[in-house]
């Protein structure tokens, strides 16, 4: 008897940032992500976001090789890539216009090269983007950025931080997360804060994360001269371990960790201390990258993660939706949508028969402690038809994670009854 080798996928996942970016992979044989140095040997994961093109031909650069050459003599340095393609710029270098969300792209197609020496391809399988905040403009920019690498459309996912610290935590040993987990990523902007509960009482278990800011603190150099380095270091550790205390109070959190290159021993002593009482505490950068390879490997692959738990992330829709249907004779709730699926992913059509009447009932059912509710949509200019002579495809998509969009289209009924043209749209408050 002949067995077929299954193929061995390829698992990427991409922190995205305008600063600095860096890339984690793991496959279908080995599934524990590891993170794509920069430096052969060394631990040094940040890519920097950014791109140069020589002067007077078509050769680009990216990461550190765009800023050994992007010195004004050979090319121009670009950066905030991120930030400006956001922003919708147009990009002028050596007397051409660029689209700044195609320099954005060719970042992120040059970028995954990298996998050649770790992986021997720079085509992964499967393939997550992880950003700081997804809304709808980010999520414009990514499809966009989908579009330009050579990859299968469906093989590209996107998630923010939150989600990816969420799939990391949820990956590790579960001694580290049999409580309460908490994240603090310090950087030039601010710390953010993130702390993962999940409610056991529920099946299966809702988990969510809440979320803060603190711009107060920024990760800025210490002064130079002592007297005013020591005073520095010690009020932002003071504060600090304020904050930390704060969000820890009346909570039982298992393990921290601390992201972001503002975190040194430079500062953070007495927090430090603090954190590390009955708690285990891990220090790095690579969380987030790891987190948008496990997720890209966790759609393919659902394991116990996906069976015991559901996330209710800010991206994430809290909940579940049915319609009234008839099956089996017997009026039931027929699934449409589950709770924890990504706003920005939902793109669904479903081909019904109106059995009688123009009314439909949507049934929205939270699961974020919110009370059950029925939605009537009342299909104004239908035609009126026999009983069973209607067919009807309803489209559903989001806007954001609490409103979605139904949309209702009259397909008529065989060669008895043509459509009609008659479409109605209504947008509902979860």
């Amino acid at each position: 008897m002949l067995f077929r080798e299954k193929k061995n996928l390829l698992f990427a996942g991409m922190e995205l940032g305008n600063k600095i970016s860096q890339i984690s992979y793991c496959s279908s044989n080995h599934p524990e992500p590891e993170t794509v140095s920069v430096v052969a040997g060394k631990e040094q994961y940040g890519i920097p976001t950014v791109l140069c093109k020589r002067f007077g031909v078509n050769q680009w650069f990216f990461g550190r090789d765009a800023v050994k050459h992007g010195d004004g003599v050979e090319g121009v340095l670009i950066g905030n890539l991120l930030e400006s393609a956001w922003n919708k710029e147009m990009v002028e270098l050596d007397g051409e216009k660029f689209e700044a969300v195609s320099l954005l792209a060719l970042f992120v197609k040059r970028s995954l090269s990298l996998l050649n020496l770790a992986a021997g391809t720079d085509r992964p399988d499967y393939f997550m983007i992880t950003v700081e905040k997804l809304d709808s403009r980010m999520v414009e920019i990514l499809n966009e950025i989908a579009g330009y690498l050579q990859m299968d459309r469906e093989h590209i996912f996107f998630q923010s931080h939150v989600d990816s610290f969420y799939q990391y935590c949820m990956h590790q040993p579960e001694e580290l997360r049999v409580q309460e987990v908490l994240a603090c990523d310090y950087g030039e902007n601010g710390l953010k804060t993130y702390r993962l509960e999940c409610n056991r009482r529920t099946n299966p278990v809702v988990a969510f994360v809440e979320e803060q800011t603190f711009e107060q603190l920024k990760a800025l150099p210490l002064p130079e001269s002592e007297p005013e380095r020591t005073g520095e270091a010690q009020r932002r550790d003071q504060d600090f371990l304020g904050i930390v205390q704060e969000l820890v109070e009346g909570h039982i959190v298992t393990c921290a960790y601390l992201l972001g290159d503002g975190f040194t021993v430079d500062w953070c002593r007495e927090s430090l201390r603090y954190l590390c009482h009955n708690r285990r505490v891990f220090q790095g950068n690579n969380l987030y990258s790891k987190g948008a390879c496990q997720a890209a490997y966790e759609k393919i692959f659902p394991g116990e993660i996906s069976r015991k738990f559901i996330f209710l992330g800010k991206d994430k829709v809290k909940a579940n939706v049915d319609i009234m249907a008839v099956t089996d004779t017997r009026e039931n709730p027929y699934p449409l949508l589950d709770a924890g699926t990504n706003w920005y992913d939902v793109e669904k059509e479903w081909d019904f028969i109106l059995e009688n009447g123009n009314e439909l009932v949507f049934l929205i059912t939270p699961l974020n402690g919110k009370e059950k509710k029925q939605i009537k949509m009342v299909l104004d200019g239908m035609p009126e038809r026999p009983e069973n002579a209607s067919r009807i495809r309803i489209h559903m998509h989001f806007t954001d994670e609490e409103h979605m969009v139904l949309s209702v289209t009259d397909l008529g009924f065989g060669e008895f009854f043509a459509p009609s043209g008659f479409c109605q749209e209504e947008t509902v408050a979860l």
